[in-house]
């Protein structure tokens, strides 16, 4: 007797949830005159295009607008990293030991020959460019002339393939 109780309040629940939800909803926008649902609002924000400047009077960042003491510390730090020299800085630090550098391309060639990361084209796409990074460090190490930079497709895999061979020859092992 019980699991008939059960059972019947179950169904019940599943048969009756679904169809008061359905009666208790808002109804629907009614239409104007010429047919269209009324506009909403949008809930997102306009981003400039990658390369334009925002429109004028518009903030370049959430907090450039917001009074208060960590806002301002956020747009002084703004204001003070557009005179960074980012170039100049990264050319100041001290070069990559080439140890690390075969270390590096051993690991991403393994992982660029065996990994389950083959099968995704973002996950490959970001190791063939950290891995193209460091050959590029290590021809710059080595004398190396290299041209994998404007190169794309298998123009490139096949650049990638002789700059290889030129390290190898240099004396770097890129495999175990």
């Amino acid at each position: 007797m019980v699991q008939l109780v059960v059972i019947s309040a179950a169904w019940v629940t599943l048969l009756v949830l679904p169809c008061a939800r359905v009666m208790l909803r808002r109804p629907a926008p009614r239409r104007s005159d010429s047919g269209h649902l009324p506009r909403r609002g949008s809930t997102f924000r306009r981003v400039p295009a990658p390369g334009r400047l925002p429109r004028k009077g518009s903030a370049p960042a959430p907090w450039a607008r917001r009074p208060g003491a960590p806002h301002r510390e956020m747009r002084r730090l703004e204001r003070d990293m557009q005179t960074v020299d980012v170039a100049a800085r990264l050319a100041a630090l001290p070069p990559v030991p080439i140890e690390q550098l075969a270390y590096d391309l051993r690991r991403l060639g393994r992982e660029r020959r065996s990994s389950p990361l083959r099968w995704s084209e973002a996950g490959m796409a970001a190791l063939l460019q950290a891995y193209d990074a460091r050959l590029r460090l290590a021809c710059a190490c080595l004398g190396v002339t290299e041209h994998l930079q404007p190169l794309q497709g298998v123009d490139r895999e096949i650049e990638r393939v002789r700059v290889e061979s030129q390290l190898e020859a240099a004396g770097l092992a890129l495999r175990d």
